[in-house]
């Protein structure tokens, strides 16, 4: 019988997936765009049929490269490369063309150290009519400027579109003035207001997928096995990965039965700590199937409970997952 003293209670923090859904284990994204916004037919554009390329949306779709990039780093969740016009078929329309082929993409990923390619496969910028109002004092111009782009996060090495949606964000510009002239001078012009709204857009779009997380109290096995004791150290330093390689060994690998069913239930908080549920809750009957008891048959009890509404909210849209 293991004795108590081997277990130990952390605070963990738990993975709430975001409202739409990128695979927990995809940390590492090349953010590039395949837009090139040149006028004439498809074929022109995929030679380089350049010559009536407009220079400032292909800008602003640059940018909007770029914010993305420095939107899904500042989550904390992704490693994130930017890259400006790799090697790939183009495209100058806002919608979807052809998926880029895989055997493209897994070259790229390899080449990048990346595990994913976020895509801008279409992208349009739009400003609308403005009107102008008289209020209390003087007039107020109103103009509302659109960014549409069309997003493939393409995950090479599993041969899945993680994310394959068009999204169109609304940016309201006002200004205010005595005259109807003053208040249309107000309104931001030119390349501010348009890189503002490019912003503006790619910060509501990563809002939507950066996951968040919520404190929890978890047990773990930290004695028994000097695997164990290294695990146990490596998390007081905050080195994770270093102690699920330890935990998998143990589970897998270990002749002893005992170990392997300690192993198994620590994998079980490695797994629902990055959202892995399903791998989470294989652990946990894997653990109650080498070594049996009243734990380890609450922990899948409560993962069970998750799951289930987790699929609830994906059933109820709550959740947007694409793959």
């Amino acid at each position: 019988m293991l004795s108590s003293c081997q277990i130990r209670k952390v605070s963990v923090d738990l993975y709430v997936p975001g409202k739409i859904e990128y695979p927990p284990e995809l940390r590492t994204l090349l953010v590039t765009s395949r837009y090139v916004p040149a006028t004439g037919v498809y074929e022109d554009v995929q030679w380089g049929g350049y010559e009536s390329v407009d220079s400032v949306k292909w800008k602003l779709s640059e940018a909007l490269v770029d914010s993305l990039g420095k939107e899904l780093v500042r989550g904390n969740h992704f490693l994130v490369k930017v890259r400006h016009n790799p090697r790939m078929l183009k495209n100058n329309t806002a919608g979807f063309p052809e998926p880029q082929p895989w055997e493209g993409m897994t070259e790229l990923i390899k080449k990048e150290f990346v595990q994913g390619v976020l895509l801008i496969e279409g992208f349009d910028y739009g400003t609308g009519p403005v009107s102008i109002l008289p209020v209390s004092g003087g007039f107020l111009a109103r103009r509302t400027d659109s960014v549409t782009m069309a997003v493939r996060v393409y995950e090479p090495l599993k041969r899945r579109l993680v994310e394959d949606s068009v999204f169109c964000f609304n940016k309201i510009f006002e200004g205010a003035g005595t005259s109807r002239e003053a208040a249309l001078q107000a309104l931001p012009g030119g390349p501010l207001g348009a890189y503002w709204v490019i912003g503006a857009a790619a910060a509501g779009y990563v809002g939507q997928v950066l996951p968040g997380s919520y404190p929890e109290k978890r047990t773990f096995y930290q004695r028994g096995d000097s695997l164990l004791l290294v695990a146990d150290t490596a998390i007081k330093k905050g080195n994770w990965n270093r102690a699920e390689a330890k935990w998998t060994y143990l589970a897998y690998r270990s002749k002893d039965s005992s170990l392997q069913a300690l192993g198994s239930y620590n994998m079980v908080l490695a797994c629902e700590r990055d959202g892995r549920l399903n791998q989470a809750l294989g652990f946990a009957r894997r653990s109650e199937r080498l070594k049996p008891d009243r734990k380890t048959r609450e922990y899948i009890a409560l993962l069970e409970k998750k799951m289930n509404a987790y699929q609830e909210k994906i059933k109820k849209g709550d959740i947007i997952r694409n793959w």
